[in-house]
């Protein structure tokens, strides 16, 4: 009889004892399935940022913004003598009257209202210009801000979970500005913020300039010949980049943290539930010794002992895995968060099969010396053992 064959036919015959084992069993699932649910539901997290981050046709448009910005643009400065020779620059899309397809602003945040919200709201300043060159901008209910007036429109995203709708106030500098419409940008992270006349914020903030520029390329290739202009600028020390990548960067290390906090969560837990399917695995040798002992004495060999014992080890962290990353899925995926900005928990393809490799890397550390030890068990010393 050949390897393969021993091994389906004493693979056979373990699970079919499983109803022996059930409880024993249900630990190897139920610990599994905990660690590979922690891990997925955590890496969602992540996962739907990036989303967000590489969402909204950030490709086609770039933002400048000083070189020594170190955090984003809260502390970076325009001048309006800066802004007006970046509008000239090539590789800018201009439009039916041949203006820059350009707009220079700024994002703040403000506080809450005291027992509302957890998380800052960012308010973003925009021009008219800054609505044209985001081609999936739309005005879903109410009305758009005014210019010169003291008026906020909030992102579908954001007023959703804020539970923020037309007609509340938020308190901005200057007083309580009225929130006059909703807008969508295509999933863009815009969904997560308010917007807000630019020229008007930047009156009631006394702030100096403005924090970056966002202009359309006119085309995505376009990006070099705008560096290669603004590099070779004297009068310019800014760096340009595609608002996506941008955005990446941006909240790349926070993005890092969690991944590597999350990863050190997963291992930790994933050694809790590894040594205790070692200690399972090896009280199911146990209780099979007998049953070993006489396929041993009936000509199956040590390796078809073995695989069954790692067999039915991935099996059931398999089984573990899958009911963790279905539970991941059903709880998380979609799920709306905020965080200084509002996006979507997203549970991927990729996802899915690191939870099930997960699960399979438990299963074959867990079952490797259980397994070793039931292949070297001889017939003599099984049959005895009983």
């Amino acid at each position: 009889m050949s390897v393969l064959r021993q091994l389906f036919t004493v693979s056979a015959i373990g699970m079919s004892t499983i109803r022996q084992r059930l409880g024993t069993s249900f630990v190897i699932i139920a610990a599994v399935a905990c660690v590979v649910a922690v891990l997925v539901s955590m890496l969602s997290i992540a996962a739907g940022q990036t989303r967000m981050y590489l969402s909204g046709g950030g490709r086609d448009r770039a933002i400048l913004r000083p070189k020594d910005a170190v955090s984003g643009e809260s502390n970076s400065n325009l001048s309006r003598g800066e802004v007006s020779l970046i509008l000239n620059a090539p590789g800018i899309a201009r439009g039916p009257d041949g203006s820059p397809l350009a707009d220079a602003e700024f994002q703040m945040g403000v506080m809450p209202p005291l027992g509302t919200f957890d998380h800052i709201l960012q308010i973003r300043a925009v021009g008219p210009t800054g609505i044209r060159i985001r081609d999936e901008f739309r005005v879903e209910s109410g009305r758009m801000f005014r210019s010169g007036a003291q008026e906020l429109i909030i992102g579908i995203g954001a007023a959703n979970v804020l539970g923020l709708k037309i007609g509340d106030k938020v308190l901005m500098p200057g007083g309580f500005w009225p929130i006059v419409g909703t807008f969508s940008d295509g999933g863009d992270a815009s969904e997560g913020t308010f917007f807000a006349d630019a020229e008007t914020l930047l009156s009631s903030t006394k702030r100096a300039g403005y924090a970056s520029v966002i202009a359309k390329l006119a085309r995505p290739e376009s990006l070099d010949e705008l560096r290669d202009w603004v590099a070779g600028n004297p009068k310019l020390t800014v760096n340009a980049q595609r608002v996506s990548d941008d955005l990446l960067r941006s909240g790349g290390a926070q993005l890092a943290l969690l991944t590597r906090a999350t990863y050190v969560i997963g291992v930790i837990m994933a050694l809790g539930a590894l040594f205790g399917a070692t200690k399972i695995m090896y009280s199911a040798v146990r209780s099979r010794t007998r049953e070993i002992g006489t396929l041993r004495a009936l000509g199956f060999g040590g390796v078809a002992v073995a695989g069954s014992v790692l067999l039915e080890a991935m099996l059931l962290a398999l089984l573990g895995a899958a009911l963790g990353t279905l539970a991941a899925w059903l709880v998380y995926d979609g799920r709306v968060v905020y965080s200084g900005g509002v996006f979507k928990l997203h549970v991927s393809a990729s996802l899915v099969a690191l939870g099930l490799a997960w699960g399979a890397g438990i299963a074959l550390l867990g079952g490797a010396f259980p397994a070793i030890r039931a292949g070297r068990l001889a017939a003599v010393t099984a049959l005895r053992a009983v």
